[in-house]
């Protein structure tokens, strides 16, 4: 290795440390008593001094001076300072005179070079989703643009100093007050569907009032927008703060975020953060004797290296670190045994612990004697009781507060199946409770239902397991089986396992779950007539029935049901707890409507409703982010471009809401996978390769094509036996073939032609094929085999 490339290594590790006396500590065991290595490295830090700040994410490879001059003024702005110079840009301070109103900023100025037109109307887009931050401990965004061909953003200035720096010679509870107010600013900004992805102590600022202030937040992502073309390494690093699975190229995502904030916490503290040269605890990246006790288990959980072993989001390891400081048990301990968790007791009780000093021994041996047997004869009591509270526990905070952020933040699929695991562990127990009471069996049962939608069913971010779906919909039936279906809460859970297995069903199958559900819905409505759960239900069944209806080739049938449905959901008042359910349904009532109106003939009549439903998507994600409405709106994406596409002089159009659609779901799923999402992502692949093959781009046609074909097979390949998977394939494979002949590769496109014949047959011998696909597909698969296999 050179003496550049060794000094370069070296550098990036002390750049990452804050403290100067600390940093230098390290230069000099790092180079080990090369003098001329030393001074190379000396050399290259000169450079990071008050005027000229470098960064360990610096590129040392491209002259500094390729940033430009910084003009005198930047749009309403007159720069008044220059705080910082990296290998993106320069950040200088300025203000607004423009005499509408006096404000102190800070403004980042990229470099010019970095930037294509494309990329900027990227960065242009990024940074008004960023603008609508709004946290006290998160940087605004208030303004940018561009000048001298350069984007800016512009900042709110803060005066303070890095928070590691800040916290120096502070108290142990205002090091920790500081840090939740940055996991607080940091989950808000997850729950924006935003990463911050470079976590350091520079980009934490701390002001005179003791205030926390996020800078550069989601900021990495827009440069990496800039020049993912441009550059081999889209993302910045920070040496020792950067998750492992950054270092591989990995993107960010709430994980290495988390990982960010582990590291963070050492510095916070002052202790070593870890690096090659840092002997650390086996699986993680916590260094060897850093911290003790709670603390350390809570920073190794944050430092796993394994994204998955992590806290699953920033406001679990928020909600430890607060368990922590009450003195109660953490997470990060697992299952740690009765002795710990005696201790927390009595670490939390202390005071009521506390002796004379007169009887200080005696009263010592009572006191611990005592509290032990009163911890024992606690336990004994909550041993008895487990599985209750257990259900109780879990159904507050699985069915409502984790599970629902869950369904709405990317990148929580490894999150989202520990907790389906743990779940269903917890069900299973609660399940073999001999003489359960009602209302346990009952939430029991709807636990199962929940647990379903999490695993596989449509209409929701899920983990793409739908056989293991359909077992837990077995255990809420067998539970439900066993009570009195005349009891309204009874007849609408049952309700609620039928419509769950009508989504898994295939199209034949489906009707007899509609019918069952009906019947449910209205067991409870005439038990109950205020019940508006079982009223949703009902509603949603007569949507099921439109679609078995358009599935059976009844599109007129179809349509009045539909339409009298939407108008009676819009008629009601819906409680705020089932709000959401009802805009969803109006939503899928509009997109059926659509489908009605399609299929009885009228194409451009169905624009209609399309539209109106994706206004009331993009609505809905305009309050607030949530992947379930970005699932929608790709399902809005595609209707509007399929219908479009069938209009002649409307190809370009179709192809833009085509582009449109697989743009915002590749932006969601870069935080992470999830399989509703993917699946719509697929559907969309299908419609842009029939619209480019339509338009002569026969080649990038096959590429998406072939994209779309390869997830579909990795599904089926997961569920052999699913109806549902070997429709998808079978009918993408009628087109694919067809665009496979156009480029001229026969051989294929009629091995993929007979491929889609076979997996009709089967449905057709299992009895899962429908009306419409035995009169469209079956037909249309048959002409690809006599076209392409000569």
């Amino acid at each position: 290795m050179s003496l550049d490339s060794k000094a370069l290594a070296i550098v990036e590790d002390a750049l990452s440390v804050e403290d100067r006396d600390e940093r230098s500590r390290l230069v000099v065991r790092a180079c080990g008593g090369d003098a001329a290595l030393l001074a190379r490295v000396e050399e290259l830090l000169s450079h990071d001094n008050d005027r000229f700040r470098l960064t360990a994410t610096e590129s040392f490879m491209r002259p500094m001076s390729v940033v430009d001059v910084i003009p005198d003024r930047i749009g309403p702005y007159r720069v008044t300072g220059e705080i910082a110079r990296g290998g993106m840009g320069a950040v200088v301070k300025a203000e607004r005179d423009d005499g509408v109103f006096e404000r102190q900023v800070a403004i980042k100025l990229i470099r010019g070079d970095l930037a294509s037109e494309r990329s900027k109307a990227r960065f242009a887009d990024e940074r008004r989703i960023l603008a609508r931050l709004s946290h006290p401990g998160i940087v605004r965004i208030l303004d940018g643009g561009e000048v001298d061909n350069r984007p800016w953003l512009a900042m709110d200035f803060i005066d303070g100093l890095p928070v590691t720096q800040a916290l120096e010679q502070t108290s142990h509870d205002i090091r920790l007050d500081a840090f939740e107010a940055i996991c607080e600013a940091v989950a808000h900004a997850h729950r924006n569907l935003i990463v911050h992805a470079d976590i350091k102590p520079s980009n934490v600022l701390m002001d005179s009032d003791g205030a926390v202030h996020l800078l550069d937040f989601g900021i990495a992502r827009l440069i990496s927008d800039l020049d993912e073309y441009e550059s081999g390494d889209p993302y910045p690093l920070t040496k020792g703060y950067a998750a492992p699975e950054r270092g591989v190229g990995v993107a960010p995502t709430i994980a290495s975020d988390v990982f960010s904030l582990g590291v963070l916490l050492l510095g916070i503290f002052g202790r070593c953060v870890p690096g090659d040269r840092v002997e650390c605890v086996p699986g993680t990246r916590l260094p060897v004797g850093e911290l003790e006790g709670d603390l350390a288990a809570i920073a190794a959980k944050a430092l796993s290296e394994a994204p998955e072993a992590r806290y699953p989001d920033v406001s679990a390891l928020l909600a430890d670190m607060r368990r922590f400081r009450a003195s109660e048990p953490v997470e990060a301990r697992g299952d740690a045994g009765w002795q710990y968790r005696a201790a927390r007791f009595v670490r939390r009780h202390r005071s009521g612990l506390a002796l004379t000093a007169t009887a200080g021994a005696v009263l010592l041996a009572t006191s611990v004697v005592s509290t032990v047997s009163y911890y024992r004869a606690e336990r004994a009591l909550a041993e008895a009781d487990k599985r209750f509270i257990e259900l109780r526990s879990l159904a507050q905070f699985m069915l409502t507060e984790l599970s629902d952020r869950m369904s709405d933040a990317p990148g929580t699929l490894p999150a989202r199946a520990r907790l389906a695991e743990v779940a269903g562990r917890y069900l299973d127990r609660l399940r073999a409770v001999p003489s359960a009471p009602l209302d346990l069996r009952l939430d029991t049962a709807r636990g199962y239902i929940r647990l379903a939608r999490l695993q596989g069913l449509s209409g929701t971010a899920n983990l793409g397991q739908p056989v293991k779906a359909a077992q837990s919909l077995d255990h809420a039936q067998a539970i439900l089986d066993e009570l009195d279906p005349a009891k309204a809460a009874v007849s609408t859970a049952l309700g609620e396992v039928a419509l769950a297995r009508w989504s898994l069903a295939s199209d034949t199958r489906g009707i007899g779950w509609t019918a069952k559900a009906d019947d449910y819905f209205a067991r409870a409505l005439k038990a109950d007539h205020g019940d508006k759960a079982a009223l949703l239900g009902s509603m949603t069944v007569r949507k099921n029935k439109g679609f078995d209806l358009i599935t059976a080739d009844n599109p007129a049938q179809a349509l009045p049901v539909l339409q009298k449905t939407l108008a009676d959901l819009r008629s009601v008042h819906w409680p705020k707890e089932l709000a959401r359910d009802a805009k969803l349904l109006e939503v899928n009532l509009l997109a059926r409507i659509g489908d009605a109106i399609y299929y009885r003939g009228d194409t451009s009549g169905a624009l209609v409703p399309y539209r109106e439903s994706a206004a009331l998507i993009r609505a809905e994600l305009a309050r607030a982010p949530s992947l379930m409405w970005e699932e929608k709106l790709g399902e809005a994406a595609w209707n509007i471009s399929g219908t479009l596409g069938e209009i002649s002089g409307y190809e370009g159009e179709a192809l833009a809401e085509a582009n449109k659609g697989i743009a915002a779901l590749n932006r969601t799923l870069a935080f992470g996978p999830d399989a509703a999402l993917e699946k719509r992502l697929v559907i969309l692949l299908g419609q842009q390769a029939l619209l480019l093959d339509d338009m002569g781009r026969t080649a990038d046609a096959v590429s998406a094509s072939t994209q779309g074909i390869s997830f579909r097979r990795k599904w089926l390949a997961e569920a052999p036996g699913d109806p549902n998977r070997q429709r998808d394939v079978a009918v993408a494979l009628a087109a694919h073939s067809d665009l496979l002949a156009k480029s001229g590769n026969l051989s294929a496109a009629c091995s993929e032609a007979q491929q889609g014949t076979l997996l009709l047959e089967r449905m057709r011998q299992s009895g899962n094929l429908s009306n419409r696909d035995a009169h469209i597909d079956v037909p249309k698969l048959a002409d690809a085999v006599r076209r392409h296999c000569r």
